[in-house]
């Protein structure tokens, strides 16, 4: 009996540590780092049509991402206003006709609520590291364009070992609108856009300090 009340206890604390590490708060600011922490792409889903990729950072004030297990909340914007190969042949991509040459638009993410947390097991790289997954709910802005999101979404906290030498919070969210939705003409108004965006943000005490150098 002595053992098996010690085996509950060393669960108990087990499932305690972890709830801790998932309801730090995190920090999406521009002002830290320098360099971009934001992208949104956009894939055809047929593959008939070459990807979009936009990045840039969270605008306004900045945001906080919070992963208490009993009461998560989320508010920022990414607003990514740069565009990868802006002078190629916008033809090619999926959302090319709403990218003028050399003039890409801004795509404006904005977040204002998340679901509740779920646990997902992780594969690939991290599969000693299971994600926790969560539905955020916000906009999104494009070419004169407000659409409602709902997007399945997965968080991963780093270590700050590897490339990224600062705690942090890895998110990385999808989700489809169609064709017709964001005034596409060159594919047909059924058509799945398959949107998917991430993003980095640190810890408040992390943005406070300047981070780490690399």
């Amino acid at each position: 009996m002595k053992i098996r009340s010690s085996f509950t206890l060393l669960i108990a604390l087990s499932l305690a540590a972890h709830a801790q590490e998932v309801a730090t708060s995190f920090t999406a600011t521009a002002a830290f780092p320098k360099y971009v922490t934001a992208d949104i792409e956009f894939r055809d889903s047929t593959g008939a049509k070459w990807p979009n990729f936009f990045y840039g950072k969270p605008g306004g004030d900045g945001g906080v991402i919070d992963l208490n297990p009993t009461k998560p909340s989320a508010s920022f914007t990414l607003v990514c206003d740069k565009m990868t190969q802006e002078r190629g042949d916008q033809s090619r991509r999926v959302i090319g006709e709403l990218c003028p040459p050399e003039k890409p638009p801004a795509v404006i993410l904005t977040v204002t609520g998340i679901g509740p947390l779920m646990a997902a097991v992780a594969g690939g790289k991290d599969k000693n590291k299971p994600a926790t997954t969560a539905e955020l709910i916000g906009t999104l802005e494009l070419a004169g364009r407000k659409l409602p999101v709902k997007a399945l979404t997965s968080f991963r906290v780093h270590d700050g070992k590897g490339d990224e030498k600062n705690a942090a919070l890895m998110l990385d969210g999808k989700f489809t609108v169609k064709a017709s939705t964001l005034g596409l003409k060159t594919l047909a108004p059924t058509a799945d856009i398959e949107v998917r965006f991430g993003l980095t943000a640190y810890p408040p005490e992390v943005v406070a300090s300047g981070g780490k150098k690399k």
